[in-house]
């Protein structure tokens, strides 16, 4: 089974959002709660299956670690972060 966890990057498989980079913002088992800042903000997250997602092995620490603790996080930061990290993943394939 793949390994899911908040903080992480992940390349959406499926629907309108198909091909659509998020962050893992919360774990329920089958489904995860993401956000992009853009989008899908902090306020309304997209919930969505597992198995629509694909994985990328980039964690994005400072997030990870702000929201487990729970400090506040801005659409500003998960914007930030998915630009920083995206635009590194394109550059490289």
């Amino acid at each position: 089974m793949l390994e899911f966890q908040v903080g992480q990057i992940v390349k959406s498989k499926a629907g309108r959002d198909k091909d659509h980079y998020f962050i893992i913002i919360e774990d329920l088992g089958e489904y995860v709660y993401l956000v992009d800042g853009h989008l899908r903000k902090l306020e309304k997250p997209k919930k969505k299956k597992k198995k629509h997602l694909q994985t990328i092995n980039v964690i994005v620490n400072d997030l990870k670690e702000q929201i487990i603790e729970g400090y506040k996080i801005t659409n500003a930061d998960i914007r930030k972060a998915l630009e920083l990290y995206v635009d590194d993943l394109l550059e490289v394939n």
